[in-house]
């Protein structure tokens, strides 16, 4: 089966977002991690209030504050990656575009620590995001 990410939008603002442009975004991004995305499982992109990721982000990371995305990794029974990439559109500091491949970036095991500008995982991202809208 080809890969392909799944949308689920519970918001109640304007974003958009198509599973297939979330797909193409976090294929690019799995690429130039090295991954073949044919050989992961499923993944998915779930765009949601505030409270909801406020929530996910004090029971998950203990940290009592929304953010902008969340991603939740599990290994499949084959061992293939199966994420959820959550991502709250009205505390976003990024575009919709970059927080997908921001997600996906940390669902390929990338982390930027407390200097996001600085770190590698900002670097590639901005790869990512180059290649994807053509620059």
């Amino acid at each position: 089966m080809p890969f392909r990410v799944e949308v689920l939008n519970e918001t109640s603002g304007g974003a958009r977002l198509t599973p297939e442009r979330a797909t193409e975004l976090c294929r690019r991004a799995f690429v130039e991690r090295g991954l073949d995305p044919e050989r992961m499982g499923e993944l998915s992109v779930a765009l949601v209030e505030p409270e909801v990721i406020h929530d996910l982000n004090l029971k998950f990371r203990n940290k009592d504050a929304p953010t902008d995305v969340l991603s939740f990794e599990v290994d499949g029974p084959y061992g293939e990656m199966v994420g959820e990439i959550v991502i709250c559109p009205g505390c976003a500091e990024m575009d919709l575009e970059e927080l997908v491949v921001h997600g996906a970036l940390h669902l390929s095991g990338m982390d930027h620590g407390e200097n996001f500008e600085a770190s590698e995982m900002a670097r590639v991202q901005k790869r990512v995001m180059e290649a994807v809208r053509g620059r």
